[in-house]
């Protein structure tokens, strides 16, 4: 008689023990936010022209957009990886129409400014190079390290895909 009430027990206290194991593993997920400017930002394959030029061999590099530390909707970080002048300054954004400019911005990677005019990114606007639909965005840029060029650069927003990297 004994044993069985011991097996009850042990059951009832297995029982009870992984119910409590059990219901403390439910976890209560964030609520996870998109960034003011989701839309704008990302990673982005681009070709710099000057005055129709194809410069850094017309190869595509990436610059990368992406949120300040306000995520106020009003700036978001431009920053070069890879046009060759190294870059990295806030710009001024509108979210209505995704467009973007600066006039002699700080650049936070040396003592140039960058002025940025005619910015914008154009949701579906581009084709990868896999064939994938995605974002494009365009922009004019004057850095007062080089005085006197504008250099528009132009391209895609990276897909991640593989076949869609340069």
């Amino acid at each position: 008689m004994r044993t069985i009430m011991n097996k009850q027990y042990i059951t009832g206290l297995l029982l009870l023990v992984g119910a409590v194991l059990f219901s403390s593993c439910k976890k209560e997920l964030p609520d996870v936010k998109n960034t003011q400017v989701v839309k704008m930002a990302g990673t982005w394959w681009v070709t710099m022209t000057l005055n129709g030029a194809p410069q850094i061999d017309g190869d595509h590099v990436q610059i990368n957009t992406f949120n300040t530390a306000a995520d106020d909707g009003k700036q978001l970080w431009i920053q070069d990886a890879g046009l060759g002048f190294d870059f990295q300054s806030k710009v001024d954004v509108n979210l209505a129409d995704l467009t973007f400019s600066a006039t002699n911005a700080k650049d936070e990677n040396s003592d140039a400014t960058v002025t940025i005019t005619a910015g914008k990114v154009f949701p579906d606007g581009g084709k990868s190079k896999g064939g994938h639909i995605t974002d494009s965005i365009y922009m004019e840029l004057q850095i007062s390290s080089d005085p006197g060029n504008k250099y528009v650069v132009a391209g895609i927003l990276r897909t991640k895909f593989d076949e869609d990297d340069y």
